[in-house]
Protein backbone atom coordinates (compact mmCIF):
# COMPACT_ATOMS: atom_id res chain seq x y z
CA UNK A 1 0.00 0.00 0.00
CA UNK A 2 3.16 2.62 1.13
CA UNK A 3 4.43 1.58 -2.62
CA UNK A 4 1.69 2.27 -4.29
CA UNK A 5 0.68 5.67 -1.97
CA UNK A 6 4.55 6.37 -3.31
CA UNK A 7 3.95 5.98 -6.86
CA UNK A 8 0.99 8.14 -6.85
CA UNK A 9 2.66 10.99 -5.27
CA UNK A 10 5.16 10.63 -7.90
CA UNK A 11 2.52 11.81 -10.34
CA UNK A 12 2.39 15.27 -11.30
CA UNK A 13 -0.80 17.15 -11.88
CA UNK A 14 0.23 17.58 -15.65
CA UNK A 15 0.90 14.34 -16.53
CA UNK A 16 -2.35 13.64 -15.28
CA UNK A 17 -4.06 15.94 -17.33
CA UNK A 18 -1.69 15.24 -20.21
CA UNK A 19 -3.05 11.57 -20.10
CA UNK A 20 -6.38 12.61 -20.24
CA UNK A 21 -6.20 14.97 -23.29
CA UNK A 22 -4.35 11.52 -25.24
CA UNK A 23 -7.44 9.03 -24.06
CA UNK A 24 -10.29 12.26 -25.40
CA UNK A 25 -8.21 12.55 -28.95
CA UNK A 26 -9.49 8.87 -29.16
CA UNK A 27 -12.74 9.42 -29.11
CA UNK A 28 -12.50 12.94 -31.17
CA UNK A 29 -10.79 10.99 -33.76
CA UNK A 30 -13.89 8.03 -33.55
CA UNK A 31 -15.67 9.37 -36.82
CA UNK A 32 -13.04 9.13 -38.92
CA UNK A 33 -12.04 5.66 -37.57
CA UNK A 34 -15.70 4.58 -37.61
CA UNK A 35 -16.35 5.50 -40.90
CA UNK A 36 -12.79 3.66 -42.48
CA UNK A 37 -14.53 0.60 -40.35
CA UNK A 38 -17.46 1.03 -42.62
CA UNK A 39 -16.04 1.15 -46.15
CA UNK A 40 -13.81 -1.79 -45.51
CA UNK A 41 -14.86 -3.61 -42.83
CA UNK A 42 -18.60 -3.55 -42.41
CA UNK A 43 -19.18 -6.32 -40.63
CA UNK A 44 -17.60 -4.76 -37.59
CA UNK A 45 -19.72 -1.51 -37.72
CA UNK A 46 -20.27 0.17 -34.47
CA UNK A 47 -17.12 -1.40 -33.20
CA UNK A 48 -14.39 0.83 -32.17
CA UNK A 49 -17.53 3.47 -30.48
CA UNK A 50 -18.67 0.56 -28.62
CA UNK A 51 -15.13 -0.73 -27.57
CA UNK A 52 -13.70 2.75 -26.66
CA UNK A 53 -16.61 3.82 -24.35
CA UNK A 54 -15.29 1.14 -21.86
CA UNK A 55 -11.83 1.62 -21.99
CA UNK A 56 -12.19 6.00 -21.69
CA UNK A 57 -14.63 5.20 -18.83
CA UNK A 58 -12.94 2.29 -16.90
CA UNK A 59 -9.30 4.83 -17.29
CA UNK A 60 -11.36 7.33 -16.39
CA UNK A 61 -12.34 6.44 -12.75
CA UNK A 62 -8.62 4.93 -12.61
CA UNK A 63 -7.53 7.92 -12.81
CA UNK A 64 -9.42 10.18 -10.90
CA UNK A 65 -8.99 8.24 -7.98
CA UNK A 66 -5.37 9.12 -8.42
CA UNK A 67 -6.28 13.15 -8.64
CA UNK A 68 -8.74 12.68 -5.77
CA UNK A 69 -6.04 10.81 -3.69
CA UNK A 70 -3.38 13.52 -5.01
CA UNK A 71 -5.82 16.58 -4.25
CA UNK A 72 -7.09 14.92 -0.48
CA UNK A 73 -2.99 14.45 0.46
CA UNK A 74 -2.50 17.96 -0.14
CA UNK A 75 -5.12 19.29 1.42
CA UNK A 76 -7.26 20.58 -1.27
CA UNK A 77 -10.57 18.66 -0.91
CA UNK A 78 -13.85 21.17 -0.12
CA UNK A 79 -17.60 20.23 -0.56
CA UNK A 80 -18.15 23.08 -2.41
CA UNK A 81 -15.51 22.19 -5.00
CA UNK A 82 -16.50 18.65 -5.23
CA UNK A 83 -20.63 19.73 -5.58
CA UNK A 84 -20.92 18.47 -8.81
CA UNK A 85 -19.14 14.82 -8.38
CA UNK A 86 -21.39 14.35 -5.33
CA UNK A 87 -24.15 14.69 -7.49
CA UNK A 88 -22.84 12.27 -10.01
CA UNK A 89 -22.29 9.69 -7.12
CA UNK A 90 -25.99 10.38 -5.87
CA UNK A 91 -27.04 9.85 -9.55
CA UNK A 92 -24.99 6.63 -9.60
CA UNK A 93 -26.49 5.58 -6.34
CA UNK A 94 -30.18 6.02 -7.72
CA UNK A 95 -29.26 4.40 -11.07
CA UNK A 96 -27.92 1.11 -9.30
CA UNK A 97 -30.68 1.07 -7.07
CA UNK A 98 -33.66 1.50 -9.77
CA UNK A 99 -32.01 -1.21 -11.57
CA UNK A 100 -31.93 -3.45 -9.07
CA UNK A 101 -35.75 -2.99 -8.40
CA UNK A 102 -36.50 -2.63 -11.96
CA UNK A 103 -38.26 -5.63 -13.49
CA UNK A 104 -36.10 -6.56 -15.95
CA UNK A 105 -32.39 -6.19 -14.24
CA UNK A 106 -30.66 -7.73 -16.82
CA UNK A 107 -32.07 -5.02 -19.43
CA UNK A 108 -31.80 -2.05 -17.09
CA UNK A 109 -27.90 -3.19 -16.40
CA UNK A 110 -27.26 -4.34 -19.72
CA UNK A 111 -29.42 -2.46 -22.45
CA UNK A 112 -30.69 -3.73 -25.61
CA UNK A 113 -28.44 -4.34 -28.82
CA UNK A 114 -29.66 -1.03 -30.64
CA UNK A 115 -29.29 1.80 -27.85
CA UNK A 116 -26.59 -0.06 -25.72
CA UNK A 117 -27.33 2.49 -22.85
CA UNK A 118 -27.84 -0.10 -20.36
CA UNK A 119 -26.86 1.25 -16.38
CA UNK A 120 -23.24 0.11 -17.36
CA UNK A 121 -22.70 2.51 -19.63
CA UNK A 122 -24.15 5.14 -18.34
CA UNK A 123 -21.43 4.14 -15.48
CA UNK A 124 -19.06 4.56 -18.66
CA UNK A 125 -20.39 7.54 -19.59
CA UNK A 126 -19.62 9.43 -15.68
CA UNK A 127 -16.39 8.11 -16.40
CA UNK A 128 -16.01 10.41 -19.64
CA UNK A 129 -17.18 13.07 -17.28
CA UNK A 130 -14.27 12.55 -14.69
CA UNK A 131 -11.57 12.20 -17.28
CA UNK A 132 -12.70 15.64 -18.77
CA UNK A 133 -12.65 17.08 -15.76
CA UNK A 134 -9.20 16.90 -14.56
CA UNK A 135 -8.15 19.10 -18.54
CA UNK A 136 -7.51 22.49 -17.11
CA UNK A 137 -5.34 23.91 -20.05
CA UNK A 138 -6.56 25.86 -23.09
CA UNK A 139 -4.46 24.05 -25.56
CA UNK A 140 -6.14 20.78 -25.03
CA UNK A 141 -9.03 22.10 -24.57
CA UNK A 142 -8.60 23.75 -28.58
CA UNK A 143 -7.63 20.45 -29.79
CA UNK A 144 -10.25 18.54 -28.68
CA UNK A 145 -12.52 20.53 -30.12
CA UNK A 146 -10.72 21.29 -33.46
CA UNK A 147 -10.16 17.27 -33.87
CA UNK A 148 -13.89 16.89 -33.58
CA UNK A 149 -14.76 19.42 -36.06
CA UNK A 150 -11.89 18.11 -38.28
CA UNK A 151 -13.29 14.64 -37.93
CA UNK A 152 -16.81 15.82 -38.98
CA UNK A 153 -15.51 17.29 -42.20
CA UNK A 154 -14.07 14.74 -42.78
CA UNK A 155 -17.25 11.93 -42.44
CA UNK A 156 -19.33 14.67 -43.85
CA UNK A 157 -17.06 15.20 -46.89
CA UNK A 158 -16.17 12.03 -48.26
CA UNK A 159 -19.84 10.45 -49.09
CA UNK A 160 -20.64 13.43 -51.07
CA UNK A 161 -17.37 12.56 -53.48
CA UNK A 162 -19.53 9.71 -53.78
CA UNK A 163 -22.53 10.73 -54.80
CA UNK A 164 -21.36 13.70 -56.71
CA UNK A 165 -22.01 16.52 -54.27
CA UNK A 166 -25.71 16.03 -54.64
CA UNK A 167 -26.64 15.35 -51.26
CA UNK A 168 -29.24 13.28 -49.66
CA UNK A 169 -30.60 12.66 -45.98
CA UNK A 170 -28.80 9.68 -44.93
CA UNK A 171 -27.23 8.13 -41.58
CA UNK A 172 -23.66 8.49 -42.66
CA UNK A 173 -21.89 6.82 -39.74
CA UNK A 174 -24.76 6.56 -37.58
CA UNK A 175 -27.97 4.31 -37.20
CA UNK A 176 -30.43 6.67 -38.52
CA UNK A 177 -30.72 10.43 -39.90
CA UNK A 178 -31.45 11.83 -36.54
CA UNK A 179 -28.16 10.75 -34.36
CA UNK A 180 -26.25 12.37 -37.74
CA UNK A 181 -28.44 15.16 -37.01
CA UNK A 182 -26.92 15.00 -33.22
CA UNK A 183 -23.87 15.22 -34.25
CA UNK A 184 -23.66 17.76 -36.73
CA UNK A 185 -25.49 20.06 -34.62
CA UNK A 186 -22.37 19.40 -32.05
CA UNK A 187 -20.37 20.36 -34.96
CA UNK A 188 -21.61 23.52 -36.29
CA UNK A 189 -22.01 25.26 -32.99
CA UNK A 190 -17.95 24.33 -32.03
CA UNK A 191 -16.86 25.42 -35.58
CA UNK A 192 -19.04 28.40 -35.19
CA UNK A 193 -17.49 29.06 -31.60
CA UNK A 194 -14.11 28.54 -33.42
CA UNK A 195 -14.97 31.00 -35.96
CA UNK A 196 -15.19 33.61 -33.21
CA UNK A 197 -12.24 32.33 -31.31
CA UNK A 198 -9.83 32.62 -34.38
CA UNK A 199 -8.19 34.70 -36.47
CA UNK A 200 -6.33 34.80 -40.01
CA UNK A 201 -6.27 31.53 -41.70
CA UNK A 202 -7.93 29.35 -38.97
CA UNK A 203 -10.58 31.84 -38.66
CA UNK A 204 -11.40 31.40 -42.72
CA UNK A 205 -11.61 27.35 -42.08
CA UNK A 206 -13.48 27.26 -39.26
CA UNK A 207 -16.25 29.79 -40.92
CA UNK A 208 -16.22 27.54 -44.47
CA UNK A 209 -16.78 24.93 -41.94
CA UNK A 210 -19.64 26.18 -39.94
CA UNK A 211 -21.55 27.24 -43.08
CA UNK A 212 -20.74 23.92 -44.86
CA UNK A 213 -21.97 22.01 -41.60
CA UNK A 214 -25.32 24.19 -41.41
CA UNK A 215 -25.99 23.92 -44.67
CA UNK A 216 -25.72 20.08 -44.15
CA UNK A 217 -27.63 20.22 -40.59
CA UNK A 218 -30.90 21.89 -42.18
CA UNK A 219 -30.91 19.64 -45.39
CA UNK A 220 -30.79 16.64 -42.84
CA UNK A 221 -34.23 18.15 -41.81
CA UNK A 222 -33.38 17.42 -37.77
CA UNK A 223 -35.82 20.19 -36.15
CA UNK A 224 -34.82 19.65 -32.46
CA UNK A 225 -30.96 19.95 -33.07
CA UNK A 226 -31.40 22.95 -35.61
CA UNK A 227 -33.43 24.52 -33.20
CA UNK A 228 -31.36 24.27 -30.14
CA UNK A 229 -28.62 25.52 -32.65
CA UNK A 230 -30.72 28.49 -33.01
CA UNK A 231 -31.55 28.95 -29.24
CA UNK A 232 -27.66 28.87 -28.88
CA UNK A 233 -26.22 31.47 -31.59
CA UNK A 234 -29.28 34.08 -30.53
CA UNK A 235 -27.89 33.32 -26.58
CA UNK A 236 -24.14 33.73 -27.78
CA UNK A 237 -25.18 36.99 -29.72
CA UNK A 238 -26.91 38.61 -26.71
CA UNK A 239 -23.80 37.53 -24.53
CA UNK A 240 -21.53 39.03 -26.94
CA UNK A 241 -23.39 42.30 -27.21
CA UNK A 242 -23.99 42.63 -22.93
CA UNK A 243 -19.99 41.02 -22.14
CA UNK A 244 -18.17 42.96 -25.67
CA UNK A 245 -16.91 39.72 -26.45
CA UNK A 246 -15.85 39.73 -30.42
CA UNK A 247 -19.43 41.57 -31.27
CA UNK A 248 -18.54 41.67 -35.07
CA UNK A 249 -17.31 37.91 -34.87
CA UNK A 250 -20.67 36.91 -33.52
CA UNK A 251 -22.75 39.29 -35.43
CA UNK A 252 -21.28 37.55 -39.02
CA UNK A 253 -21.74 34.17 -37.30
CA UNK A 254 -25.53 35.02 -36.71
CA UNK A 255 -26.19 36.53 -40.05
CA UNK A 256 -24.97 34.04 -41.66
CA UNK A 257 -27.08 31.56 -40.12
CA UNK A 258 -30.57 33.61 -41.04
CA UNK A 259 -28.59 34.19 -45.09
CA UNK A 260 -28.11 30.05 -44.92
CA UNK A 261 -31.28 29.12 -43.26
CA UNK A 262 -33.48 31.31 -45.62
CA UNK A 263 -31.69 30.06 -49.03
CA UNK A 264 -31.71 26.56 -48.19
CA UNK A 265 -35.61 27.31 -47.01
CA UNK A 266 -36.56 28.27 -50.60
CA UNK A 267 -34.04 26.30 -53.28
CA UNK A 268 -32.72 23.03 -53.07
CA UNK A 269 -28.91 23.44 -54.08
CA UNK A 270 -27.73 20.44 -56.09
CA UNK A 271 -24.91 20.18 -58.84
CA UNK A 272 -26.24 21.10 -61.91
CA UNK A 273 -30.11 22.45 -61.05
CA UNK A 274 -31.78 24.92 -58.49
CA UNK A 275 -35.27 23.31 -57.24
CA UNK A 276 -37.71 25.40 -55.16
CA UNK A 277 -37.26 23.16 -51.92
CA UNK A 278 -41.15 24.64 -51.06
CA UNK A 279 -42.08 21.36 -52.83
CA UNK A 280 -39.91 19.15 -50.74
CA UNK A 281 -40.57 17.84 -47.05
CA UNK A 282 -39.28 19.93 -44.23
CA UNK A 283 -38.49 22.88 -44.79
CA UNK A 284 -37.45 25.50 -41.76
CA UNK A 285 -40.54 27.48 -42.61
CA UNK A 286 -42.47 24.32 -42.52
CA UNK A 287 -41.01 23.28 -39.23
CA UNK A 288 -41.26 26.06 -37.43
CA UNK A 289 -45.11 26.73 -38.44
CA UNK A 290 -45.66 23.59 -37.51
CA UNK A 291 -44.10 24.24 -34.05
CA UNK A 292 -46.19 27.21 -33.71
CA UNK A 293 -49.42 24.64 -34.62
CA UNK A 294 -48.09 21.74 -32.15
CA UNK A 295 -48.06 24.44 -29.58
CA UNK A 296 -51.58 25.85 -30.42
CA UNK A 297 -52.89 22.11 -30.29
CA UNK A 298 -51.23 21.17 -26.94
CA UNK A 299 -52.84 24.66 -25.58
CA UNK A 300 -55.97 24.61 -26.96
CA UNK A 301 -57.23 21.14 -26.53
CA UNK A 302 -56.89 18.38 -23.77
CA UNK A 303 -53.94 16.26 -22.95
CA UNK A 304 -55.48 13.22 -23.89
CA UNK A 305 -56.53 14.35 -26.93
CA UNK A 306 -55.51 13.21 -30.69
CA UNK A 307 -53.92 16.55 -31.72
CA UNK A 308 -51.98 16.73 -28.50
CA UNK A 309 -50.73 13.49 -28.84
CA UNK A 310 -49.66 14.76 -32.46
CA UNK A 311 -47.55 17.04 -31.01
CA UNK A 312 -44.05 17.24 -31.86
CA UNK A 313 -44.01 14.11 -34.12
CA UNK A 314 -46.28 11.96 -31.79
CA UNK A 315 -43.83 13.44 -28.92
CA UNK A 316 -46.75 14.45 -26.94
CA UNK A 317 -48.13 10.93 -26.69
CA UNK A 318 -44.36 9.73 -25.74
CA UNK A 319 -44.23 12.51 -23.20
CA UNK A 320 -47.67 11.68 -21.97
CA UNK A 321 -47.08 8.51 -21.07
CA UNK A 322 -43.53 8.92 -19.61
CA UNK A 323 -44.89 11.11 -17.25
CA UNK A 324 -48.16 8.69 -15.91
CA UNK A 325 -45.05 5.80 -15.74
CA UNK A 326 -43.18 8.13 -13.86
CA UNK A 327 -46.04 9.00 -11.40
CA UNK A 328 -46.73 5.35 -10.70
CA UNK A 329 -42.90 4.50 -9.65
CA UNK A 330 -41.86 8.21 -8.76
CA UNK A 331 -39.07 7.61 -6.07
CA UNK A 332 -36.78 5.68 -7.64
CA UNK A 333 -38.51 5.10 -11.02
CA UNK A 334 -38.52 1.50 -13.11
CA UNK A 335 -35.00 1.05 -13.98
CA UNK A 336 -32.69 1.99 -17.11
CA UNK A 337 -34.70 0.96 -20.35
CA UNK A 338 -37.90 0.29 -18.57
CA UNK A 339 -39.72 2.61 -21.13
CA UNK A 340 -38.68 0.18 -23.78
CA UNK A 341 -41.25 -2.17 -22.59
CA UNK A 342 -43.78 -0.19 -20.94
CA UNK A 343 -44.50 1.52 -24.89
CA UNK A 344 -44.38 -1.97 -26.30
CA UNK A 345 -47.70 -2.26 -23.85
CA UNK A 346 -49.24 0.61 -25.46
CA UNK A 347 -48.30 -0.49 -28.70
CA UNK A 348 -45.98 1.41 -29.77
CA UNK A 349 -43.13 -0.46 -31.10
CA UNK A 350 -40.52 1.99 -32.71
CA UNK A 351 -39.77 4.04 -29.52
CA UNK A 352 -38.42 3.49 -26.03
CA UNK A 353 -37.38 6.65 -25.10
CA UNK A 354 -39.61 10.05 -24.49
CA UNK A 355 -37.08 12.35 -26.81
CA UNK A 356 -36.62 14.39 -23.33
CA UNK A 357 -34.29 13.73 -21.15
CA UNK A 358 -35.28 15.00 -17.85
CA UNK A 359 -38.99 12.48 -18.40
CA UNK A 360 -36.37 9.72 -19.58
CA UNK A 361 -34.51 10.53 -16.46
CA UNK A 362 -37.55 10.44 -13.92
CA UNK A 363 -38.84 8.03 -16.10
CA UNK A 364 -35.89 5.46 -15.20
CA UNK A 365 -34.36 6.31 -11.57
CA UNK A 366 -37.51 8.32 -10.32
CA UNK A 367 -38.18 12.37 -9.60
CA UNK A 368 -35.25 12.65 -7.10
CA UNK A 369 -32.51 11.47 -10.09
CA UNK A 370 -34.73 14.11 -12.93
CA UNK A 371 -34.35 16.62 -10.19
CA UNK A 372 -30.85 16.03 -9.45
CA UNK A 373 -29.50 15.87 -12.59
CA UNK A 374 -31.00 19.20 -13.32
CA UNK A 375 -29.27 20.74 -10.43
CA UNK A 376 -25.99 19.51 -11.96
CA UNK A 377 -26.79 20.98 -15.51
CA UNK A 378 -28.31 24.19 -13.85
CA UNK A 379 -24.81 24.72 -11.39
CA UNK A 380 -22.76 24.28 -13.98
CA UNK A 381 -24.69 26.71 -16.32
CA UNK A 382 -25.00 29.43 -13.51
CA UNK A 383 -22.03 29.02 -12.27
CA UNK A 384 -19.70 29.30 -15.32
CA UNK A 385 -22.27 31.84 -17.16
CA UNK A 386 -20.68 34.49 -14.35
CA UNK A 387 -17.00 33.24 -14.54
CA UNK A 388 -16.56 32.33 -18.05
CA UNK A 389 -15.69 35.84 -18.63
CA UNK A 390 -13.90 36.26 -22.29
CA UNK A 391 -11.90 33.34 -22.25
CA UNK A 392 -12.96 32.16 -25.79
CA UNK A 393 -12.56 28.63 -25.22
CA UNK A 394 -13.93 28.29 -22.20
CA UNK A 395 -17.19 30.06 -24.02
CA UNK A 396 -16.78 27.74 -26.71
CA UNK A 397 -17.25 24.52 -24.35
CA UNK A 398 -19.84 26.54 -22.20
CA UNK A 399 -22.49 27.44 -25.69
CA UNK A 400 -21.68 24.19 -27.53
CA UNK A 401 -22.74 22.34 -24.03
CA UNK A 402 -26.10 24.58 -23.34
CA UNK A 403 -27.17 23.44 -26.88
CA UNK A 404 -26.19 19.51 -26.42
CA UNK A 405 -28.74 19.90 -23.28
CA UNK A 406 -31.50 21.93 -25.43
CA UNK A 407 -31.06 19.60 -27.94
CA UNK A 408 -32.10 16.70 -25.11
CA UNK A 409 -35.08 17.99 -24.00
CA UNK A 410 -36.52 17.36 -27.66
CA UNK A 411 -34.26 14.07 -28.83
CA UNK A 412 -32.85 10.99 -27.50
CA UNK A 413 -28.98 9.99 -25.98
CA UNK A 414 -27.05 7.18 -28.19
CA UNK A 415 -24.00 5.94 -27.10
CA UNK A 416 -22.00 7.43 -29.57
CA UNK A 417 -23.66 10.81 -29.51
CA UNK A 418 -23.83 11.29 -25.53
CA UNK A 419 -20.15 11.22 -24.83
CA UNK A 420 -19.65 14.29 -26.36
CA UNK A 421 -22.03 15.80 -24.23
CA UNK A 422 -20.39 14.15 -21.48
CA UNK A 423 -16.57 15.71 -22.05
CA UNK A 424 -18.25 19.29 -22.48
CA UNK A 425 -19.69 18.48 -19.23
CA UNK A 426 -16.32 17.60 -17.57
CA UNK A 427 -14.79 20.41 -19.06
CA UNK A 428 -17.44 22.57 -17.27
CA UNK A 429 -17.19 20.59 -14.10
CA UNK A 430 -13.30 21.57 -14.54
CA UNK A 431 -14.16 25.30 -14.64
CA UNK A 432 -16.47 24.84 -12.02
CA UNK A 433 -13.39 24.09 -9.89
CA UNK A 434 -11.21 26.99 -10.89
CA UNK A 435 -13.98 29.16 -9.86
CA UNK A 436 -14.46 28.09 -6.68
CA UNK A 437 -10.74 27.93 -6.16
CA UNK A 438 -10.73 31.49 -7.26
CA UNK A 439 -13.12 32.52 -5.40
CA UNK A 440 -11.86 30.76 -2.06
CA UNK A 441 -8.45 33.06 -2.95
Amino acid sequence: MKKLETLINKIDYSYLEEFSYIILMFWAVSPIVEYVIKQFFPVLNKLYFSLIIYIIGILGFIEYLVYFFKQRKDGRLTKKKYLCEILLIILLFLGIISSLFSKNPRLSFLGESYRREGLIVYIMYIGFILISSIIKQEKYKKNLVGMIIISALIITILPLFRSDFSYMKFANIFYNSNHYGYFLMLSVILSANMFVDNDKIKQFFYFLAYIFLLYLLIRNDTFGCYLAVMISIVSLLIYSLIKKYHRLNVIIVFVSFILISFIVSHYDIKVGERLYFENTKGTIIHNINKLFSDVNDVISNKPKSEKSDSAGSNRGFLWRNAINYTLDHPIIGGGMECLNEYYHTLSIYHNDRPHNVLLEISAFIGIPGALVYLSLIIILAWNNLKNIKNNNINITIYFTAMCYFISSVFGNSMFYTSPYFMILLGLLISLYKENVNNSNI
